[in-house]
């Protein structure tokens, strides 16, 4: 999934966790779009294929993400993406998208427009429309193995990988789970530390994968709107929710709200989240500011709240 993934069991036993590798490996090869024999892959180049039933709960979760988020959340921009210089891997580059080619421009269509018979676990795509797993994908993910810990006997389970996770159950510390939401400046420094009791935290980012291409600088986040990358005035915003893949779906919403709009998404949906403007300015809810005071260090900075004044350029 291009990023590095991290595992935690509370209780339970040793090889559980080993098991929880092995699933993640196995939902990578179903839902890759850089493996030509993932179902994702095989959708994409046939619009139709018998799948996996973890892939059948995908594209459910693709589709409700979508509604949840009023299309703001669109997991069919692939060909965008491609054509912004993101074909191939970033950890592998050997590994790349191999999309259809299409003979006319493509016909608008959505992520509802997708057919699922569950009887045979196939699906159909309409034509031209072809789906990308991204951090959806990261997300379902976490929280997967995160059931699949707590039924085979954890107290308690954390995943993640790259800025998507999951946590549920008993923490191993009784400061309850900390997590460090990473600073999109610095990659590998934390800008603060939240404390949640359970549930899904995830970042969206423009700059933690960024290339050249064509002599411009791109990065993965495109606008369904344009059909571009997105132009927002946000580097990253970090959402806390009820599962890993709603607050991946969230994030990537209130990013391309923009700093003006951010914290009034957040609200409307009920959710924590904290916003870093392009500039480096910092807007957080006040559920967001009240989780990251319970795990804050005495050298962390206070977040700003959303009624604070934000310095605009002149």
């Amino acid at each position: 999934m291009a990023s590095d993934a991290i595992v935690i069991a509370v209780g339970g036993p040793p090889w559980a966790v080993f098991e929880a590798e092995a699933q993640l490996h196995a939902l990578e090869r179903r839902w890759s779009r850089f493996l030509t024999n993932s179902d994702i892959s095989r959708l994409n180049r046939d619009a139709s294929a018998t799948v996996d039933p973890e892939t059948l709960v995908l594209i459910d979760i693709m589709q409700q993400a979508a509604v949840l988020t009023e299309g703001a959340f669109d997991p069919t921009l692939l060909r965008a993406l491609v054509r912004a210089g993101y074909a191939s891997s970033i950890d592998q580059p050997d590994r790349t998208t191999i999309l259809p080619e299409l003979d006319a421009p493509a016909v608008a269509c959505s992520i509802a427009e997708v057919s699922v018979d569950p009887g045979t676990a196939r699906v159909t795509l309409p034509p031209d429309l072809v789906l990308d797993a991204g951090g959806i994908g990261k997300g379902l993910a976490a929280d997967l193995v995160v059931e699949r810990l707590l039924d085979t006997g954890a107290v308690g389970a954390l995943a993640g990988i790259g800025g998507d996770l999951c946590v549920r159950g008993t923490p191993p510390s009784p400061d309850g789970w900390t997590i460090a939401v990473e600073d999109p400046f610095d990659l590998g420094a934390n800008v603060v530390t939240v404390t949640i009791d359970q549930g899904g935290v995830a970042t969206s980012s423009t700059r933690s994968r960024r290339w050249i291409h064509e002599g411009s600088e791109q990065h993965h986040h495109v606008d369904p709107r344009t059909n571009e990358c997105s132009a927002t005035d946000l580097a990253a915003v970090t959402v806390v929710a009820p599962t890993g893949w709603l607050a991946e779906a969230h994030a990537s919403a209130a990013l391309l709200a923009g700093a003006d709009q951010v914290m009034s998404y957040l609200s409307t949906h009920g959710l924590d989240g904290l916003a870093i403007t392009t500039d480096g300015y910092r807007l957080a809810t006040g559920g967001f500011q009240e989780r990251h005071e319970a795990g804050t260090q005495d050298d962390e900075p206070r977040l700003l709240g959303a009624g604070s004044d934000r310095p605009r350029a002149s």
